[in-house]
């Protein structure tokens, strides 16, 4: 498969050379960010990325020469919408926002202009680039380094949402739910609740916790001015805050090594909801979508291995949460990774406790059937 995303490489010098505007435009995060998916030599020789993180990813090929392999028209197309050339396609359309599903925005990711500059850029690549030294990959270090941070119990820090967790459930919900219980049925989520509803682990923390803010105020004043007195029946939470992140994390934890064992309720009619939303979010799975045009499945299942800058491309099973990511610099629930992935392919992003995250965690789950979780993990 031809994979082009807006990059190409260029003759390796010994100095330092100037970058061009294309070439900035291709390094940049917000523009073409293309060293996400492609190594551009030019670029990690150029003065302008002496001081900054040059990390390249290799999702798709190396287009070392491109401006050999294509004139200066064929170049634009591929820019401007690389589908016309290979229906196929993993490269993003940068200069049209037709045929996509959910763009964020209205307007192109690259304009014209920008696109012109980027090509007059590609035609530079042209010559076969010197032999260099091979340079142990920074993502060989980065994962080394995280891994050797997860296993240290001192250092890592899911450890504080671990003992904040456990303190909170012995507070507040022992007396109430038996831990053994509990724990054997984290690996069964997502599932129907009594309403038909799907919910997640996170989903089903946040009821108890409702529930319990009414048993605490059970005949709030509507005269008091105290935001705990107010509105219990109908407070929410969400997934990602602090109290339920901390209950997550400690029941996650504790469920370690326990195989994923998601399936359908044993009444029909509630087989029949619940296979609707593994189907929907299916389809979700494999949808292109966004400025990018990806899908989950193209990543997950395609390009298993890969690289993106410096995050290695995995197949998606969820059995690792709550993560604690370094880009987040905080833990994070499955709900918050995967309207990540929805931002990171441009598209407009779900409502937190949209039903769609529900679908896509279900289809994930039934993916990783069998697997056991590793309970909080540490993540890129």
């Amino acid at each position: 498969m031809v994979v082009v995303f807006l990059v190409g490489s260029s003759t390796l010098c010994a100095e330092p050379i100037q970058a061009s505007e294309g070439l900035r435009i291709m390094a940049d995060r917000n523009t073409g960010n293309c060293v996400s998916c492609h190594e551009i030599p030019a670029w990690k020789q150029s003065t302008e990325s002496a001081n900054r993180l040059t990390l390249q990813g290799n999702f798709g090929p190396s287009l070392q020469g491109v401006g050999s392999r294509y004139n200066k028209q064929q170049l634009r197309q591929w820019i401007v919408d690389a589908r016309v050339i290979h229906p196929n396609t993993l490269m993003p359309p940068y200069g049209t926002n037709e045929r996509l599903h959910l763009p964020a925005r209205s307007k192109n990711l690259l304009t014209q202009k920008q696109i012109e500059a980027v090509v007059d850029t590609l035609t530079t690549f042209a010559q076969v680039p010197v032999s260099t030294k091979d340079e142990k990959p920074s993502e060989a270090l980065a994962t080394s380094g995280i891994a050797q941070l997860q296993s240290a119990n001192a250092m890592n820090p899911i450890e504080l949402w671990i003992d904040e967790g456990k303190r909170k459930w012995e507070e507040d919900c022992s007396a109430c739910h038996a831990l053994e219980k509990v724990v054997k049925a984290v690996p069964n989520f997502p599932k129907l609740d009594a309403s038909h509803k799907l919910i997640n682990l996170d989903d089903q923390i946040s009821v108890c916790r409702q529930r319990a803010e009414v048993n605490a105020n059970p005949n709030p004043n509507p005269n008091s001015n105290s935001i705990a007195t107010t509105t219990a029946s109908t407070q929410s939470f969400y997934n990602d805050d602090n109290l339920t992140l901390e209950l997550s994390t400690f029941l996650n934890d504790a469920a370690r090594l326990l195989a994923i064992n998601i399936a359908p309720p044993t009444n029909p009619s509630h087989a029949t909801i619940w296979k609707k939303n593994l189907a929907d979010g299916e389809r979700l799975f494999k949808t292109r979508m966004g400025h990018m045009n990806l899908s989950c499945q193209q990543c997950h299942d395609g390009k298993v291995g890969t690289s993106m800058r410096a995050q290695k491309i995995s197949a998606g099973h969820p059995t690792g949460f709550p993560a604690y990511r370094i880009s987040w610099q905080g833990l994070g629930s499955i709900e918050r990774r995967i309207r990540a992935c929805y931002s990171g392919v441009q598209a407009q992003v779900p409502a937190p406790q949209d039903i769609r995250l529900r679908q896509l965690e279900l289809y994930l789950k039934t993916r990783a059937q069998g697997l056991p979780l590793e309970g909080p993990s540490i993540r890129q």
